[in-house]
């Protein structure tokens, strides 16, 4: 399950209200004005999304936001590291053992979430020699 997954159980001016929050458009170029979005959803002010934003709903949708997001970072972080390692730079080689250590944990929970490593390999496709 994704973040996009999540948001499509909401309805429709509250999916709208999380693309627009959190930049989550499918075109990663779309920008909208608050007055835009209001449009869309067809409401005058932004109370009822700022009332919902309190609620344990929307923080918990955030966390997904933002663990997706930080999923994405890190893998920005882990080529840099890796490029700067893989040069002899000695930080960068302790930085990246940690960082691959960090993976497989966050390895071990999707395997988990996902109903365990056994099941994952044999509907991944991928041949292991």
């Amino acid at each position: 399950m994704n973040i996009y997954d999540v948001i499509a159980k909401l309805s429709f001016p509250k999916q709208q209200y999380i693309k627009y929050r959190f930049n989550l458009w499918y075109d990663r170029e779309k920008t909208m004005t608050e007055e835009e979005f209001l449009k869309t959803v067809n409401k005058k002010t932004m109370n009822s999304f700022h009332k919902w934003e309190k609620t344990d709903e929307f923080k918990h949708i955030a966390s997904l936001v933002l663990a997706t997001k930080t999923a994405h970072d890190l893998i920005d972080v882990y080529e840099v590291v890796r490029e700067k390692a893989l040069k002899g730079d000695e930080k960068a080689v302790k930085l990246l053992l940690t960082l691959q250590k960090e993976i497989e944990q966050h390895k071990q929970k999707a395997l988990k979430a996902f109903g365990g490593e056994e099941e994952l390999e044999e509907n991944d496709d991928l041949v292991i020699n």
